[in-house]
């Protein structure tokens, strides 16, 4: 009957239904007998004269909008609508509050029938058409990136919808990803092929021509997300769920605010919705938005980190995060909203104050229970929501002009819960709405309760709670001790088995998932059970884009102080083996054909591993710190979190000065990478030294091998090509006499890496290739990608540009799948070399953005020769200046590490110098290179 309110459904579609036959021979009776007792059940529950009989059977008298059905079907009208219309944003906006109805699968509830398929099977095919324009809509924004993922989820579970098949390949070629692109196409035409006997359909067919053609079709011109030159940020903008209740005056005064000032600080106590104002108004900011998360930061050093982790940022070495900070937004124009920073005031103060002055385009929005104390902040205090004055009569209609009660009636309302119109129900309103003095958070804590509990008992509990509040503390705020009280008679309201999960659910930091937490029950089983107890009382989030939970930071906070004593110890404890267990596993399989799902679950656990070895670098037992930094190196190096991996590893040595050897061991070989990468060759050497006598010490071959290719590595850059081969030489004989497939690959792709450097192209090319084939046996594809990389280099200098920019494309296809930075930015600097041989237009843009991945990663040793390669180009483009300024700028970084032109750049580098003395610009030296030095 809900499902067409106001329409009568006949007595035998409802005996069908019920029944899916004509039902017993008594059905008419056991019908009229069911109505009778579903009226008698909604009068209790103060719902009178809502079903309604009728001459031909009986309806439902609800207005429309009271099912969710039918909102679900009004959103996916209006945002198909508005993106026909060209309107992506609104589009977006409809259709996400539509797909947010859903909790789950339809009518789960209803016993199984014909009835009940009939309807799942068209309400979940509105569902998935609803998403489809979702997607459709946020492409047209510009979200091809993020839509990947999910993308690529929903062609799993639905092998069949064309449309799902057309815009994943279009999301991966406006990425950048063509030939992922057409790998797209070829696998819907193998599914539908070999699952149904049919070939693609028209559009799908258009659309492989158009990318085999390169379109500009394709390119259509979208609105732009938020990035920072040119690269997309991490620190997106939160998309809340719900609509913001009663905040209309401030986001007015708060926009006009920004308009002139650079610094707005929003404070209030905790839960009056800071966070969900900010995210509101930089929603409808005309410049880009970083938004950072401080919440989970516990240590001031940790928020200039955050901010550069949220701008893709790496230190330069040398310089500071500020400093990098300072330098990368000189010029950029840019909102940083610093989130949740009560906690790290003074350090957020000395950010602002290190970042404004220099970067007059920036603006921050910063969100606290406390100024920041900053010359020239403007403080935007956040009031609690209007409420009714409890001790005065209200109607039911006049109480709605108080925006605490459209709130609270508001959130009562998604937890679907019936609120009556009485004038009993009137006063109990008031009284919990004046009660929890106008906040969000307690608004909304207390509203969840709303379908568990009558409104009359809620207000009651609170009112017994209030009197212990009250007589408490006098010193905190009151907006402060009702908070509490608040999340306080939630916890009060648990059994201790769900307290005590509640409790050490503080140890994580962000999200988590359902492993996690049960690797933290000391039980052996219920934990499942009581997280989702927990999420359905409101004290746990489930996130709606994936299989994650999160505490909001207050809970979170009160959570942290009943976390005490031994039970604090030993939470930590299974949160840090959980993690190392995660890590470990993980570590086995990024070589393999799952390495980028184990790189991206990782990833998502990034902030987790940060506290699981802070905690770790001070248990008792050293080797768990060992463990598990070096079991995170080879992800730190993958994704690019050099910076977060050196860390890790010199803190659990420092820790284990007297672990075993052999953990020691690795974890100074994951240093010495690292270090090797951030181009501290002298520090790298140190520290390749100490490893190598480990490794001789405990008598293991590998590692000295190992060893022996990193200082191979270092010689390299230093451009003593002979030494480095003998290395990497020495370190192939050795992998060869054990037999060690994945060593004797690494050390052949070393040898073709020093060989093209110095100009030995023949030997290069072998050596390549026969790594390559190693590699793709042992099916490591990032290393494939390498090795692609190296044959593409050879071509070139070989002068064959054909063969070299289709081995590249392949090789950079495969690093971005992976998000492998490091391979993105060699092969793009390749990439670059070979379009401008070729005299194509997209050179310098390619080298541009080598060139800012490289200074992301702190390689000044590439950064320098895509300088160079750059001034090239500015030569030939006669911009004599900016040619002079790039040289000058390679120069100086190639003496900070000491390192030379690389013999196989020497031409060009050459050829640069002497266009700019034929130009008459200022008289250059010609600094040290590889071609002099050998």
């Amino acid at each position: 009957m809900a499902l067409p309110p106001d329409r009568a459904v006949t007595r035998p579609a409802l005996i069908n239904a019920l029944w899916d036959d004509a039902g017993p021979p008594a059905a008419p009776k056991t019908l009229h007998s069911h109505l009778a007792h579903l009226r008698r059940r909604l009068r209790e529950a103060g719902l009178t004269d809502l079903i309604a009989t009728r001459d031909s059977g009986y309806l439902l008298r609800v207005p429309e909008d009271a099912v969710d059905v039918t909102r679900f079907e009004t959103f996916s009208v209006r945002g198909r609508n508005a993106l026909a219309a060209g309107d992506p944003k609104a589009a977006t906006e409809w259709l996400r509050s539509a797909l947010t109805i859903w909790r789950g699968e339809a009518l789960t509830g209803c016993r199984s029938s014909e009835w009940r398929q009939a309807e799942t099977i068209r309400l979940n095919e509105a569902r998935v058409a609803t998403t489809e324009d979702l997607i459709s809509a946020r492409l047209a924004l510009g979200e091809h990136v993020t839509a990947i993922g999910e993308l690529e989820f929903l062609v799993i579970q639905h092998p069949f919808r064309e449309q799902l098949w057309e815009l994943l390949i279009l999301a991966l070629y406006r990425s950048g990803r063509q030939a992922d692109a057409l790998a797209a196409f070829q696998r819907a035409r193998a599914t539908l092929i070999e699952e149904l006997g049919i070939e693609p359909g028209p559009k799908l067919r258009r659309l492989e021509t158009a990318i085999l053609t390169a379109d500009p079709s394709l390119d259509q011109s979208v609105i732009p997300g938020p990035t920072v030159t040119g690269h997309r940020l991490r620190g997106r903008l939160p998309v809340p769920l719900t609509r913001l209740v009663g905040r209309d005056t401030d986001i007015a005064t708060m926009r006009q605010t920004l308009a002139q000032r650079r610094l707005v600080t929003l404070t209030g106590p905790g839960g009056c919705g800071k966070t969900r104002l900010a995210i509101a108004i930089a929603a409808q900011y005309d410049k880009p938005v970083c938004f950072v998360d401080l919440a989970p930061l516990t240590e001031s050093h940790l928020v200039p980190q955050a901010v550069a982790d949220a701008l893709c940022l790496s230190e330069q070495r040398g310089r500071g995060v500020i400093d990098s900070l300072a330098d990368h937004l000189a010029d950029q124009a840019l909102l940083l909203v610093l989130d949740n920073g009560e906690h790290l005031v003074g350090t957020c103060a000395q950010l602002a104050c290190a970042l404004l002055p220099n970067c007059p385009e920036l603006q921050i929005l910063a969100t606290s229970r406390e100024p920041l104390h900053v010359p020239g902040e403007t403080v935007h205090a956040l009031r609690p929501l209007a409420t009714p004055d409890p001790d005065t009569a209200h109607s039911y209609q006049s109480l709605l002009r108080y925006d605490a009660i459209q709130l609270f009636l508001d959130r009562a309302q998604d937890s679907g819960a019936q609120i009556g119109t009485d004038e009993g129900t009137a006063h109990e309103l008031a009284l919990i709405c004046a009660r929890l003095d106008g906040l969000p958070l307690a608004l909304e804590l207390a509203a969840a309760r709303t379908a568990a509990l009558p409104v009359r008992q809620i207000a009651a509990h609170l009112h017994d709670r209030l009197h212990t509040l009250f007589s408490g503390s006098h010193v905190a705020r009151p907006q402060h001790r009702a908070l509490h009280t608040t999340i306080k008679w939630s916890y009060d309201l648990l059994n201790p088995d769900e307290r005590a999960l509640f409790r050490r659910l503080a140890v994580f930091a962000g999200d988590f998932g359902l492993p996690a937490v049960t690797a933290l029950w000391p039980h052996d089983d219920h934990a499942a059970d009581l997280l989702g107890r927990l999420v359905e009382k409101s004290l746990v989030i489930k996130e709606t884009t994936a299989p994650h939970y999160r505490l909001l930071d207050t809970i979170h906070k009160f959570a942290a102080a009943q976390l005490v004593g031994d039970e604090l110890a030993d939470a930590r404890r299974r949160h840090a083996e959980f993690h190392l267990a995660l890590a470990e596993q993980a570590e086995e399989r990024l070589d393999g054909a799952d390495a980028v799902e184990w790189l991206d679950r990782l990833a998502g656990e990034h902030e987790n591993f940060r506290a699981a070895v802070a905690w770790a670098i001070t248990a008792p037992d050293a080797t768990l710190a060992l463990r598990l930094a070096g079991s995170l190196f080879r992800y730190c190096r993958l994704r690019g979190h050099y910076g977060d991996g050196r860390k890790w590893l010199a803190d659990a040595l420092d820790h284990g000065a007297r672990a075993p050897d052999d953990l020691r061991a690795k974890a100074f070989s994951g240093a010495v990478t690292l270090t090797f990468l951030q181009c501290e060759y002298e520090k790298a050497v140190q520290l390749a030294e100490q490893n190598l006598d480990l490794y001789q010490s405990l008598g293991d071959m590998h590692g000295v091998a190992s060893t022996r290719l990193l200082l191979g590595s270092i010689c390299r850059e230093h451009a003593s090509y002979q030494q480095a081969m003998d290395y990497h030489r020495s370190a192939l004989e050795a992998f060869q006499a054990m037999d060690d497939a994945p060593g004797i690959a690494r050390a052949l792709q070393l040898c073709a890496f020093t060989a093209w450097l110095r100009g030995d192209f023949d030997s290069a090319a072998t050596w390549a290739r026969m790594s390559l084939r190693r590699f793709e046996n042992l099916g490591d594809a990032e290393s494939i990608a390498s090795a692609l990389m190296h044959l593409g280099a050879v071509a070139h200098y070989r002068g064959d540009n054909t063969q070299a920019l289709q081995l590249l494309t392949k090789a950079n296809a495969i690093s971005g799948h992976t998000g492998c930075l490091e391979g993105i930015a060699w092969t793009l600097n390749l990439l670059g070399l070979v379009h401008n041989e070729t005299g194509s237009d997209e050179a310098r843009t390619l080298l541009e953005q080598s060139l800012t991945l490289h200074r992301k990663l702190g390689d000044q040793w590439r950064m320098a020769s895509v300088l160079e390669a750059l001034a090239a180009i500015a030569c030939n483009e006669r911009r004599w200046d900016d040619a002079a300024h790039l040289l000058s700028e390679a120069r100086t970084s190639r003496t900070a590490i000491n390192s030379p032109v690389p013999t196989c750049e020497v031409p060009r580098y050459l050829r640069t110098l002497a266009a700019l003395d034929a130009a008459d610009e200022r008289p250059l030296t010609i600094p040290q290179t590889a071609h002099r030095a050998k």
